[in-house]
């Protein structure tokens, strides 16, 4: 259950990213369609501390924001908060993965 809402807010932000692209492409005013998402949190650190223990111990991992997000917040969520919810963990999740990266890569030298 909680895999398929998952799947279905993905694809419903994928979709809503699709058709702003194309509106953007057709001379639409792109800020008016847009979401404006700022990922501002104190806790960063903690997110960035799971972000750093899941790379470290398995770097190929299936479904690493499964693993982030709290299941308990979001199934209290409406569908606009899962959606919002899920995007701002996946943009966390990259920014933090980059920043792993490059530690990794600052250590090594």
């Amino acid at each position: 259950m909680k895999r398929e809402a998952l799947k279905s807010l993905a694809l419903k932000a994928k979709n809503r990213m699709i058709h702003k692209k194309q509106d953007d492409l057709t001379g639409l005013d792109f800020e008016q369609h847009s979401l404006h998402i700022k990922v501002i949190n104190d806790n960063d650190d903690l997110f960035y501390n799971k972000v750093r223990m899941l790379l470290e111990n398995d770097e190929d991992i299936i479904n690493p924001i499964k693993k982030l997000m709290d299941d308990n917040l979001l199934m209290k969520l409406d569908a606009r908060g899962r959606e919002k919810y899920l995007l701002e963990t996946v943009e966390k999740y990259h920014k933090f993965r980059k920043m792993f990266e490059q530690e990794r890569i600052r250590q090594s030298v």
